[in-house]
């Protein structure tokens, strides 16, 4: 018999780019994650609810360091990757007043068949974000 491990979460979403400040900059200070810590150069760790958005600069993570962190990265250029925030239903419209007023330009805005709601945009490096409406998963919190 196989034995099939029961998992929780994802704990961490790791992303990468080599324009850390800037990435911190977008992060904390336009969309509101909290910053943890951060490696000047190496990376820099941020909050998001019950989870961590892990930013790291490739060129300082796939080679061996005094790091305590194993070396991993992603082969230059970062490939571009797409990951959601979930909000809540009535922080909707204020999630869109904040891209606005960070001058941050939605690409796309979709409303789901079961009534649920996504706004598409692009963080410095090119990832494309999602903030995402409560219940669009079949997840717990």
């Amino acid at each position: 018999m196989r034995l099939k491990l029961k998992f929780r979460k994802i704990v961490e979403t790791c992303i990468y780019s080599y324009e850390l400040e800037k990435m911190k900059n977008f992060y904390v200070n336009a969309i509101g994650l909290q910053l943890i810590s951060e490696e000047k150069g190496r990376h820099v760790f941020l909050k998001v609810g019950k989870s961590m958005l892990l930013i790291f600069n490739p060129k300082n993570t796939m080679v061996e360091s005094n790091s305590i962190f194993p070396i991993h990265g992603v082969i230059t250029p970062p490939a571009i990757i797409h990951f959601a925030l979930e909000i809540e239903n009535e922080d909707y419209e204020n999630s869109k007043t904040v891209l606005s007023q960070n001058n941050i330009e939605i690409e796309k805005e979709i409303t789901w068949k079961e009534g649920t709601k996504s706004i598409y945009f692009r963080d410095p490096t090119g990832n494309l974000v999602e903030f995402i409406t409560r219940d669009t998963w079949p997840v717990e919190d």
